[in-house]
């Protein structure tokens, strides 16, 4: 990921999810961490990932496909393709959180050799639909933390 796919990155991000990450999230990375996007075998973006390297750990903070593309087996094939990138990089662990409501996405990690090692509680922030009042208003949700040896 360079500077130039960051209005790509920033549209997807917002129609992804209910609390985005900012333009400056996304600057924070590209000078810290690891970014990749995912393309099709035409080059067209499909999604994207976050990384924070730490000595031999790779902690995804941002793992995200397009909704145009979602489940279709693109989440798929960029976590196989990403695993043997980092193990190419001798990265020897990966951690992540997910949304507890996530299942679809802890089914995916789990299905890729990764194992659940804890909850952290009130970690998100999430938007609950109030009956009485007729609003949404925002809760918090609990993450739930994994992890992969490569």
């Amino acid at each position: 990921m360079e500077e130039i796919d960051l209005p790509w990155v920033l549209s997807t991000e917002d129609r992804a999810y209910q609390f985005p990450w900012t333009l400056q999230g996304f600057e924070n990375s590209l000078n810290q961490g690891l970014n990749y996007i995912f393309c099709s075998e035409q080059g067209s973006p499909l999604g994207y990932v976050c990384l924070l390297p730490v000595l031999d750990e790779a902690h995804i903070l941002n793992f995200c496909v397009s909704p145009d593309f979602q489940k279709r087996g693109v989440g798929k094939a960029a976590l196989l393709k990403l695993k043997e990138k980092l193990i190419a990089s001798n990265f020897n662990i990966i951690f992540l959180e997910v949304r507890e409501s996530n299942e679809a996405a802890q089914r995916l990690y789990a299905q890729n050799a990764f194992s659940k090692d804890g909850v952290r509680k009130n970690y998100y922030r999430s938007l609950e639909w109030n009956e009485e009042l007729f609003t949404q208003e925002e809760v918090r949700e609990d993450a739930v933390l994994m992890s992969c040896t490569l």
